[in-house]
């Protein structure tokens, strides 16, 4: 009784039961398939089951398939109890036997899909990036090589501009001179006499004041164009500010525009590349001038120590910068010129020209007010 309990409660899984048959395929335990089958149905099975038994082996256990009324197939096992008087069936369906087999080949073939879709999208965003980083470099490649078509485009205008302004000095010199001899002439008694000596000086004193002017520019534009090194060394601030100052004052003035300084007295010198800081103060000059060829205006520029730093502060009265682009103007190759009149690498070498000294440059702009630019350098620079 207590097997029989046994073996009438045995469940496994879903359809997974267990019972006990005689020879006759008579149920010798309690089992609903007792409706579901006639005798003849089971004796038929059992005649399947123990042909495939090995009679001499009564531990044998036979396993087989067969068709159910169902749509599903049912997997039987049977095994002699009592020597052949007995036999134990057990019997399930085969989708449910095998159930935890298919959910794991399920599970494993989610996870092959899942591996392969998270292999697939990391190439992807790799090589995404690595299209990126190579689109970048290219890029950055061209700005270099347009740089180093600027420099020497730049280099070419240095030359051309020494190149003429050394012969313009030699001619000016030459009517400096003349003009001396011819005031000296003047001064003979058969011109005192003239009618026209008055005109006459008055016209020679222009001529030479203007002639000196000629040469003082001549001589600035040398001195820019032929300074091409970029040795740190002690400079005077206010001195090479008033000297830019003067290499502008024409184009200044022919564009309506006045240039004021306010300088405190007896800075300390500071350790810079002469020429670096000439080109990027005189970028900043003639930037603004361009902004106000159009109205006119005034630009101030001023230096100051403020703690362990010494500021410039150059202010125009132009139209402004519109806060959209504010952030964008120190972007190389970024220009608000038209075609020809602007590369976009000014302010941007200008940018880097100052964090290279260890300094800060930036800009306040108000709409039809006027431009700031401030550049604050230290006063002491570690030696590299």
């Amino acid at each position: 009784m207590t097997f029989n309990s046994i073996v009438e409660n045995l469940r496994i899984g879903q359809t997974g039961i267990a019972f006990i048959l005689n020879k006759e395929g008579e149920f010798q335990t309690r089992s609903h398939f007792e409706t579901m089958r006639n005798k003849e149905e089971w004796k038929k099975l059992l005649e399947i089951l123990t042909k495939s038994m090995d009679k001499d082996d009564k531990d044998d256990i036979c396993i087989m398939e067969k068709e159910s009324l169902g749509a599903d197939k049912e997997i039987y096992a049977a095994s002699f109890l009592k020597g052949d008087d007995w036999i134990l069936v057990f019997r399930q369906n085969v989708s449910d036997a095998f159930s935890d087999l298919r959910r794991a080949q399920m599970t494993a073939v989610m996870i092959f899909i899942m591996g392969g879709l998270v292999i697939i999208t990391m190439s992807l965003v790799l090589s995404d990036r690595m299209v990126g980083r190579i689109a970048k470099a290219d890029r950055e490649k061209e700005m270099m090589n347009q740089q180093v078509i600027e420099t020497g485009k730049l280099a070419s205008v240095g030359e051309l501009a020494a190149g003429i302004a050394h012969e313009i000095n030699n001619p000016v010199a030459i009517m400096v001179e003349e003009a001396g001899w011819i005031q000296d002439l003047l001064e003979e008694e058969e011109f005192k006499e003239g009618e026209n000596l008055s005109e006459f000086q008055r016209a020679l004193k222009q001529i030479q004041t203007q002639g000196r002017r000629c040469k003082e520019i001549t001589h600035k534009l040398l001195s820019f164009a032929r300074k091409t090194d970029s040795r740190i060394q002690d400079i005077q601030i206010n001195e090479l500010i008033g000297e830019l100052v003067g290499l502008s004052a024409q184009s200044a003035k022919y564009n309506k525009v006045a240039i004021k300084t306010d300088f405190q007295e007896n800075l300390p010198p500071i350790r810079m590349s002469h020429t670096e800081m000439q080109q990027v103060l005189l970028n900043l000059i003639n930037n603004a001038i361009y902004a106000m060829e159009k109205e006119g205006g005034t630009i101030d520029i001023a230096t100051s120590l403020e703690d362990d730093s010494l500021l410039i502060r150059l202010s125009d009265t132009g139209p402004g910068i519109p806060r959209a682009i504010l952030g964008r103007i120190f972007d190389p190759f970024f220009t608000t010129k038209p075609v020809g009149k602007g590369t976009g690498l000014g302010l941007s070498i200008c940018y880097g020209i100052i964090k290279k000294m260890g300094g800060e440059i930036d800009v306040q702009s108000v709409v039809d007010v006027g431009t700031t630019f401030r550049i604050r350098l230290p006063l002491k620079r570690e030696e590299e």
